[in-house]
């Protein structure tokens, strides 16, 4: 009996870890990677819809740990070959080909002065010109050495895959490509050692960085799904006032990019989160920009969720939470209705400590925005500004629409990296 009562043990134990091991590997099987967007869920479904690479054959599956063979998985922007990167632990992208951290001074070039540069663009400076577009031609030759240490582009019919707490650090994924998915993958803002000074950015003259976590520059039928975003730690600097901003946006999507959809994703801890087509003198955007976001988590974002141009974007059952009423990270706004923008918001949630849900909605020169079903603080609020009339389509590409009183659970239960696999 006693003999009996260890096998069984054993067997129990022995089906523990298959069961685990099957789980752990999940992401792995060909139902997951090779998985695309589903019908109708979404911009990113319209025509043949988004498969990334599906149909990439097993020497095109590759798994990644770190930038050399990143970089290498995904080739050139050239080979549209369908292809499968899964990504493995952290990958650091502020490094070199050996994994050696790159700090700001491996990036300077020679001449470089921080404090010159000040002293030049500094609000009335008697520099002399020739000494101010020195200093500003040698940030921007700086700038452009880590632009080509963290800038990938994504070629076309190509999968990224976030394996077990996979994740991409200080990266700008460049999609000016075509059929690209990205799922389970954390993302840590890329931190731009040389901003630049505008003073003619708003009232006071802003700080201005350079790249985006994912930039969607003319990139069409993209998928983004249960993936997170958000800035990795910094000390906060201000010169002339204004604070010196390293980061960018966290996903933007201009140069008329098309067909995307957003779901289960989050997006936190971030000032300009994401923006939908870059200025209003970019009149080729218009009839482009179809974009629809769902079940995403914006959490203590300031701004631009999104900011819109021009585009066409469907926004339903996101959850919008800020619990910062002042600091770095404290809300301003959610939907900014830009130029000639389209958005149609439906069954969202927001709870924002401190704001009335007027704050919900900034206008930058938009006329159209249509609001159906969405929850403020806690109420129904058919109109978040009476200056707006309604938007000229309906949505049609979904599958289903929740109740709005069951938004914030699921969207908390649901996005994000690793609950894929429930």
């Amino acid at each position: 009996m006693k003999k009996i009562m260890i096998s069984l043990g054993l067997f129990i134990t022995l089906i523990a870890v298959v069961m685990m091991t099957s789980f752990r590997g999940s992401a792995e099987s060909p139902n997951f990677m090779r998985e695309a967007l589903p019908k109708q869920d979404g911009f990113a479904s319209v025509g043949n819809g988004t498969t990334g690479g599906a149909n990439a054959t097993e020497q095109n599956v590759f798994k990644v740990t770190n930038k050399k063979e990143f970089v290498s998985a995904l080739k050139n922007r050239k080979n549209t070959t369908p292809k499968i990167v899964l990504v493995y632990g952290t990958i650091d992208f502020d490094t070199d080909d050996n994994g050696k951290p790159l700090t700001m001074k491996d990036y300077m070039v020679d001449g470089y002065d921080f404090q010159q540069y000040l002293e030049t663009h500094k609000p009335q400076s008697t520099a002399v010109k020739s000494l101010k577009d020195e200093q500003e031609a040698k940030r921007k030759a700086s700038q452009k050495n880590q632009s080509k240490s963290i800038t990938v582009h994504v070629p076309s019919n190509t999968s990224i895959i976030g394996m077990d707490n996979a994740k991409l650090k200080g990266v700008n994924l460049v999609l000016d490509s075509d059929n690209v998915i990205i799922r389970n993958i954390q993302f840590e803002s890329p931190y731009d050692y040389f901003p630049s000074w505008d003073p003619n950015d708003g009232l006071e003259g802003n700080w201005n960085s350079q790249y985006d976590s994912i930039s969607i520059k003319g990139g069409t039928h993209i998928w983004i799904d249960h993936s997170s975003f958000q800035d990795g730690p910094e000390t906060v600097e201000k010169y002339f006032g204004r604070k010196y901003e390293h980061r960018d946006g966290l996903v933007d999507i201009t140069n008329e990019a098309d067909y995307i959809t957003i779901s289960y994703s989050t997006f936190e801890n971030h000032n300009k989160t994401m923006l939908i087509g870059s200025s209003d003198s970019k009149i080729s955007d218009e009839g482009k920009l179809h974009v629809t976001l769902h079940h995403n988590y914006f959490h203590d974002v300031v701004q631009r969720l999104p900011r819109v141009r021009f585009g066409q974007v469907h926004v339903y059952n996101n959850y919008f939470a800020s619990d910062t009423t002042n600091g770095e990270y404290a809300y301003a706004y959610a939907l900014g209705v830009g130029k000639k923008s389209q958005i149609y918001a439906e069954n969202n949630v927001a709870d924002i400590v401190g704001k009335d849900y007027t704050s919900f909605v900034k206008v930058f020169g938009g006329k159209q925005l249509t609001t159906v079903n969405n929850m403020f603080n806690g109420q129904i609020i058919d109109t978040f500004n009476d200056t707006l009339t309604p938007v000229d389509w309906k949505p049609e590409l979904f599958n289903k629409i929740d109740p709005v009183n069951e938004v914030k659970e699921n969207v908390l239960h649901n996005a994000g990296p690793n609950k894929i696999y429930r």
